[in-house]
């Protein structure tokens, strides 16, 4: 396990050492006062490392009431996106196995639960409030009310949730018991262990590092039994995909809950999008480009002097992107090479003025199928860039 080293602040007048807080030994800071600190800054929690796709934390309640016990923190997003954090330090070495029992089983207690039931605990766990779900996550960017709902109700059905275990030093121990996790097929939602190293600054002010200990892994729902130092799970039948077999081929390569959501959008246009789009992205991956999920699909290009370009993406609605200056490339000769290529591959237009550029298709974005069914055109876009980066 990599050991963290002590924060130096530098100055003027010198270098001195951030004293490190040790939350095991210090009655101040327990373990409360970390659950109240995460809950009021989840920007503590490395979501980026984590499910890089899922939008802003809206803290929800603290101590929401389930069948099993009480959870120690629930947030949502604007997307109706679950992620549950459950806080312990780790005075009690028994805890260190039971924390991640008890984490699968408010997972579990969730999947169990209609909208109304979680929106009813939330309303009591957030007291003389009494809030909803959609009226805390409400905002700018949130969904409206129907949609809302229906993306918060998927997730508890499908069970793609994030699930993060929060502590003031991981033991390793506890690291080896989640990787044990990983041997088992059908992983569904996202587990994750972060440690918060703790520093005290000057002026009652702390400096909070967090890092991801273990790799996140998808575990399907089941049922976990810890014995020891051992493992053993047994699983429920996952629901039934709602793909056709060929579309169905794609699973193993949707790895996060956005990726997930990403194809089932693409399956609701049409149920072999999935497959044909992994085929299209595997025959360009021998010039280096990769995709990236977020709320879309990203379109990324590792370039010979170690940067990444962004050549476009693909919206959960099927329309396509490439258009300046979401397309990020070295120069503005390899973006107009590149844009000239798809153009004439495709028989799509040139718009605008360099630096405002966007390729169109009678008028409009172009749709994904377009984009898939001439892939050979993509294909040899990519390859002609890729030539040219190379040549500079």
């Amino acid at each position: 396990m990599k050991a963290i080293g002590t924060p130096v602040i530098v100055s003027a007048d010198g270098a001195s050492q951030l004293e490190q807080i040790s939350l095991t030994q210090n009655e101040l800071y327990d373990e409360r006062w970390l659950q109240e600190l995460i809950f009021k800054n989840p920007s503590l929690l490395p979501m980026d490392q984590i499910e890089p796709g899922l939008g802003e934390l809206i803290p929800a309640c603290m101590e929401l009431p389930l069948r099993c016990g009480y959870l120690d923190n629930l947030f949502l997003t604007p997307d109706g996106d679950v992620v549950i954090v459950e806080v312990k330090l780790w005075r009690n070495p028994e805890m260190r196995r039971a924390v991640l029992a008890q984490a699968l089983d408010y997972a579990s207690a969730l999947f169990s639960m209609s909208y109304e039931e979680l929106d009813a605990a939330v309303r009591k766990a957030d007291g003389a409030n009494g809030r909803t779900m959609f009226e805390i996550a409400d905002g700018p960017e949130t969904l409206e009310e129907p949609e809302f709902v229906d993306a918060l109700i998927n997730r508890l059905k499908t069970g793609r949730i994030v699930v993060i275990v929060a502590g003031d030093g991981i033991r390793g121990e506890l690291e080896k018991l989640v990787e044990q996790l990983q041997t088992h097929a059908g992983f569904r939602f996202t587990f994750a262990l972060v440690e918060l190293a703790l520093f005290h600054a000057h002026d009652e002010r702390w400096l909070v590092v967090p890092r991801t200990l273990a790799k996140t892994y998808r575990i399907e729902r089941g049922v976990i039994r810890l014995e020891g130092d051992s493992v053993s799970a047994s699983f429920e039948p996952a629901p039934a995909p709602r793909a056709s077999s060929s579309a169905r081929s794609v699973s193993p390569a949707a790895k996060t809950i956005s990726s997930d959501i990403f194809y089932d959008a693409m399956r609701d246009i049409d149920a072999d999008l999935p497959r044909q789009i992994n085929e299209m992205l595997s025959k360009v991956e021998t010039y280096g480009v990769f995709p990236e999920f977020s709320k879309s699909l990203l379109i990324r290009m590792a370039l010979p002097n170690g940067d990444v370009a962004h050549l476009g993406f693909i919206e959960r609605s099927g329309t396509v992107w490439f258009s300046e200056p979401e397309t990020k490339l070295p120069s503005r000769e390899a973006i107009d090479r590149f844009f000239a290529e798809l153009a004439a591959q495709y028989g799509w237009a040139r718009e605008g003025i360099p630096g405002k550029e966007k390729l169109t298709s009678k008028g409009k974005r172009p749709k994904v199928t377009e984009l898939v069914q001439g892939s050979a055109g993509f294909v040899a876009a990519v390859k002609s860039l890729a030539d040219h980066v190379r040549s500079d």
